[in-house]
């Protein structure tokens, strides 16, 4: 059973759209990264301490063409309770309880490749799919392919959860440029928009330029974190796993792992950074706050998940994140996170019945907008 703690940190709704964030980023970063040494993926663990099996486990699992990563948060409905309960403000607790019930907030992200995807060298990305359901409702699919970006967003949701209606958009369309006005119609029907490789490419050469002040000491982005961003996650994941923390064989591919809060959530958070720092807006500084809020924990706090191993693969890691809240400010609730891990994705490809965004005639059309 999972230790009670007692860290004095209330999670806020903004901090539990962090930890989904974190976990999506996690997901690719596993799903496309290259494993750094060899690992031996025999049929079992063998003669393998559960420490060193759970290790090959995280090692093998981009060994294959296609990998799936799947992260749910399933607050129960005294948690959710409990998140609204200081909330003044009923319209947000009606979004906490339609994000947070009826199954949560599922993450999915799949990437695939013509080959393993440990084997992709630097410049080689995976094709790429994201995809957010909130609630029981689909919000947004993202795709990346051959250079190519394609999403589908739940405008009409998104919408609503800010206290607004379609017809407040729909309303505008007019006033917008007549090239731009067939891909808003196009997100609001929830159906499929598209961005060119090449077009693509040119407004990140556009961005560069016009952000090279900002950029410091940034190396040149990319369309996906580079192998070596990667590798450096796997590392730093598996410190926390394995060197940071005490491994128990549960059986039937079942492992327990446990540790200090502060020690493993500062691995993580390493593993992460460089990351989450090059995703545009509040992300660093939200990583900086949670460096500086661990710091503060106890190091009698500790912390103990659940891992299940398939195949000589990780498949699952579950967490219930009331650990980190009193009884008071848990409701006496649980706010379970299930990360499910397979080689069983399909490929990811472009959608058909795509709206393309022409990005030269937008860019023409706002001109010294830019």
């Amino acid at each position: 059973m999972p230790q009670t703690t007692s860290i004095h940190a209330r999670r806020s709704v903004r901090a539990l759209t962090l930890t989904i964030a974190v976990g999506a980023v996690a997901g690719l970063s596993l799903t496309a990264c290259s494993s750094s040494g060899s690992t031996n993926s025999g049929g079992g663990s063998g003669s393998k301490t559960p420490t060193e099996a759970l290790a090959a486990a995280v090692h093998n699992i981009s060994s294959g063409n296609a990998e799936a990563f799947q992260l749910s948060l399933k607050p129960d409905d005294a948690m959710i309770a409990a998140m609204n309960k200081d909330s003044s403000d009923p319209q947000s607790a009606a979004i906490v309880k339609s994000l947070f019930g009826n199954g949560g907030i599922v993450v999915k992200f799949t990437a695939s490749s013509t080959k393993p995807l440990k084997d992709l060298k630097p410049g080689e990305s995976p094709n790429v799919e994201l995809g957010v359901t909130a609630g029981g409702t689909d919000l947004m699919d993202v795709r990346s392919v051959g250079g190519a970006l394609y999403a589908k967003l739940n405008v009409p949701a998104f919408l609503q959860l800010s206290g607004k209606s379609a017809s407040d958009v729909t309303s505008q369309l007019g006033q917008l440029p007549p090239d731009f006005q067939a891909p808003v119609q196009a997100l609001m029907a929830n159906k499929w928009v598209g961005v060119s490789a090449t077009d693509l490419k040119g407004l990140e050469q556009m961005a560069q330029s016009l952000g090279a002040g900002d950029l410091g000491s940034t190396t040149a982005p990319s369309s996906s974190p580079s192998t070596q961003m990667l590798a450096n996650f796997e590392s730093e994941l598996m410190k926390a796993l394995t060197q940071d923390a005490t491994v128990t064989d549960k059986g039937s591919g079942h492992y327990q792992v446990s540790g200090k809060v502060k020690t493993i959530g500062q691995d993580v958070l390493q593993a992460l950074g460089p990351v989450m720092n090059s995703v545009p807006g509040k992300s660093k500084a939200d990583m900086d706050k949670l460096r500086t809020d661990l710091n503060s924990v106890p190091d009698s706090e500790n912390i103990t998940f659940d891992t299940w191993v398939k195949n000589n693969q990780i498949s699952e890691l579950q967490v219930d994140l009331a650990q980190f809240l009193t009884s008071t400010d848990s409701g006496g609730g649980h706010l379970p996170v299930d990360a499910k891990f397979s080689q069983s994705a399909s490929n990811v490809g472009a959608p058909s019945d795509v709206t393309n965004i022409d990005v030269q005639k937008l860019i023409s059309e706002f001109g010294g907008g830019l």
